[in-house]
Formats: C-alpha cells, structure tokens, sequence
C-alpha cells in the first residue's frame, strides 16, 4: 500500500471521527432555555461598526430597534469607522432616535471601533451586530436567556444566510445551516472558538477584565473568543437567537472572505499554540483545534491529488492519441457501478453524515432552505473551498495580511 493511501486512510478516519464527535455532543446538548422567566431583565447595549455600509445599515438599525425587548433597557451604539461612501448620511437620519448614539472615528478597523463604543455605555450585556446583518425580533431574548440559565460569559447566535438568488449564495445557504450544527455541538463540548461578528453577546464586566477587542489579523471575533477560553471563561449558543447575514454573490468577494477567515484562524491559531493538544482546555485543545488545522491541510492534500491524478490521465491520454490516433466510442453506461473501495465508503459516509448534520442545524434554527442549496453545496462546495485555503495557507506562510474586503 502506497504511502498516500495510508495519508488518506489517517485523514478521512479524522474527519470521521470529528464528525461523530460533534453529533454526539450535540445530542447530548441539554435543552434551550425555554425564556427568560422572573429573571430581571439586564441592560443590554449593541454596537454596529460600519464601514462602507451605505446599502444595509439602515436596515441593520431598524431591526435591532423591532426587537422585543424593554426599550430602556436596550441601547444600539453606531461607529462610523472613517467610512467614505455615505454611511455617515445615513447613520444621521438616525441620529435623534432616542435608542441609538451616533459615533465617528477616522478608520482603525472593526477592534477599534468596538472597544470606543465600550467606552459609552454601562450596559450588563455588550453586544455586535455587524452592518450587513439583521436580527430576528426574538434574538435578544433568547440570548439572555441562555446568559441566565448557563451564566456564561459569551453567547454565539444561529446566523442563517439570507434567501440566495443565485448558485453561489445556494450554496453558502446549506454552509450556514451547517455552521449552525457546529456551533451548537461546539458549545455543548465547550470547545467554542469563534464569537461572530453578526450578535454574539458578552459580559460587560468580563471583556473589561480581559482588556477589550483586538486586531488579530482582522479575526477579532475568533481572537477574542480564544482569550476567553484561555482564561476559563464559559462560551455558550443560543440556536434560536437568529441572525439573517449577506452573504457574498460572486466567486471573488466569496473567496476574499473566506480567504481572510481562515488566514485569521490560522494566525490566531499559531498565538494561542499553547492550547493546541493541552489537555487543560478539554475538547478545544485536544479535538476541535487540531482537527481544524488539519482539515485545511487535508483539503489542500486531497486537491493536489485529485490535481495529479488527472493530469496523470490526460498525459496518458495525449501519448494514446500520439502513438494511435483519436478515436472514441460511446458505450452504454454501467447503472449499478458503485466505486466500493474502503475509501470511497469512508467517503460516501462522511458526506451522508454532512448533510444530516446540515438538516439538524437547519431544524434547530428554524432555517428555510432552497431546494438547490443541499445538492449544490455537496456538488460544488468541495472543488471551492480548497482554493481559498491555499491562499490563506500562501499568505500565512509569507506573513502578507489578507485583505478586508
């Protein structure tokens, strides 16, 4: 046996693990909170930083100011970040709403905004809602809910993509009922390593102590949530607090993302390697950390595979054509074939388990999905990913930062 099917045989034996891992975790998941009952309802201030978010900062504001909660209680603090398009026009149409504060600052980054607005508010409860996103009206309550039952210091939303009006965003519609999967199984082990941007909630008192926000290679939202872990703090998920998120429409805006995404996780990665295979930090360091690094170089190994075999194929192809000539036949096909190889059935069981997975978060969000987002995201969604993984894995091993937009 080659030395790549024993590489092969490791990798998809670790995705598999990981993928019952987290299913057992989540059915082991105690119940959502069922409301908030005669707990004292605290103070809760969310802050929107903006950046070049003339098109949907409006509707951002409007949605956080639907949301059932006490209106004294909740506060909505806007930073205009030096953006240059006409954030600033529309974030002034709001400003004698009396909920919402208005403030501006030359451009430092989403960090840097957060941790000014911080500054201007008392709040028990500090939250962030990125300005290309809205809430569901009874996100907030089911947040606080879950602070109360658990007595976390974080908790992480359901986000759902908006209703996609092309393939791309189909099939980042089937990814987000997934992340919805994930982030509960994630929660339930206390393995959380991302606070998303889009209404993740923290205690005001805790951030503080912990001194704020930070760049982190433009991946606040997954440093932060390690700085909690690393200094014991509780990281919990609200499945039913949901966030509806623009997602992007085309092929390079997609790839931009996801390539600052993962170069942040790996650089974030690399400044707490201290928690990586640390048996203090349980199923984060031992399982969901490791795993995660792996699976950007399985990603990347299984691509130069499928990328050697088939220039294999057509060498091949080019000497046959060579030495007899072109010809072809059509024959009939095989209806019954199935590839039954230990590997093809290692595969066909990890994508099977993916997709339930995806079903179960869909279920637990209460998320619509298209009928063309399941069967694209399992054609597709693998001959994708592996591209922008390479240019993060590119741009982390020579220290270039990714772009933010």
């Amino acid at each position: 046996m080659e030395i790549t099917t024993y590489i092969s045989y490791g990798l998809l034996f670790i995705a598999l693990y990981t993928e019952v891992y987290l299913l057992l975790a989540f059915l082991e998941a105690k119940d959502e909170a069922k409301g908030v009952g005669e707990y004292p309802l605290p103070k809760v201030a969310i802050i929107v930083p903006c950046f070049n978010e003339e098109t949907t900062v409006a509707g951002t504001l409007h949605s956080l100011l639907k949301l059932n909660y006490p209106s004294h209680l909740l506060s909505v603090i806007a930073v205009n970040d030096g953006s240059t398009d006409g954030t600033a026009a529309i974030l002034d149409t709001f400003k004698n709403t009396l909920q919402i504060t208005i403030l501006s600052k030359e451009n430092g980054g989403k960090h840097s905004a957060m941790n000014l607005a911080l500054q201007y508010t008392d709040a028990e409860i500090v939250g962030c809602l990125d300005a290309d996103s809205y809430v569901d009206a009874e996100a907030l309550r089911a947040s606080i809910a879950r602070f109360m039952e658990t007595g976390a210091a974080a908790v992480t939303p359901a986000i759902v993509a908006h209703t996609p009006d092309n393939w791309l965003r189909f099939i980042q519609q089937a990814e987000y009922a997934l992340s919805v999967f994930m982030r509960r199984a994630f929660a339930a082990s206390d393995s959380v390593f991302i606070t998303p941007g889009p209404f993740s909630l923290f205690r005001r008192d805790v951030l503080t102590k912990i001194g704020g926000w930070k760049h982190a290679h433009g991946t606040e939202d997954m440093e932060i949530a390690l700085r909690l872990q690393e200094n014991g703090y509780r990281i919990t998920n609200a499945p039913k607090a949901r966030v509806f998120t623009k997602t992007p429409a085309t092929i390079p805006a997609l790839y931009k993302q996801r390539v600052r995404w993962t170069y942040g996780f790996i650089m974030n990665a690399l400044t707490y390697r201290h928690m990586i295979f640390n048996r203090g930090y349980g199923a984060l360091g031992m399982i969901v950390l490791p795993t995660a690094l792996i699976s950007i170089g399985a990603a990347i190994y299984f691509t130069a595979m499928v990328l050697v075999d088939l220039a294999s194929r057509l060498y091949h192809f080019w000497i046959k054509v060579d030495v007899a000539g072109f010809s072809y036949s059509i024959s009939a096909p095989e209806l019954f074939y199935v590839n039954t190889t230990m590997l093809a059935l290692i595969a066909y069981t990890l994508i099977v388990l993916a997709v339930t997975l995806l079903y179960m978060g869909r279920s637990l969000a209460d998320a619509k999905l298209h009928p063309f987002s399941v069967p694209l995201y399992i054609a597709l969604y693998s001959f994708l990913a592996p591209w922008w993984l390479i240019g993060a894995v590119a741009r982390a091993t020579v220290g270039k930062q990714a772009p933010w937009r």
